[in-house]
């Protein structure tokens, strides 16, 4: 369980460094009052969203079958 959660923490902070990346790639290109900057934080949100609701699924599924209970 413990590479499983691992595997999850790496996952989630590569994506989180590339949003921010992108972000941070935007906000210099265009500055804060253009709306490609908005687009840009609001759909790294979305995304983040996305993919921390789906690692959080993956890792429940792995402990359901790993667990000392479940067996």
């Amino acid at each position: 369980m413990i590479s499983t959660t691992g595997w999850v923490l790496r996952t989630w902070l590569k994506f989180t460094m590339l949003l921010v990346l992108v972000v941070g790639g935007v906000w210099l290109w265009f500055g804060t009052g253009s709306g490609w900057f908005w687009t840009a934080a609001i759909g790294a949100g979305l995304i983040e969203w996305a993919l921390i609701r789906q690692l959080v699924r993956e890792w429940a599924w792995q402990a359901r079958g790993e667990w000392w209970w479940a067996r």
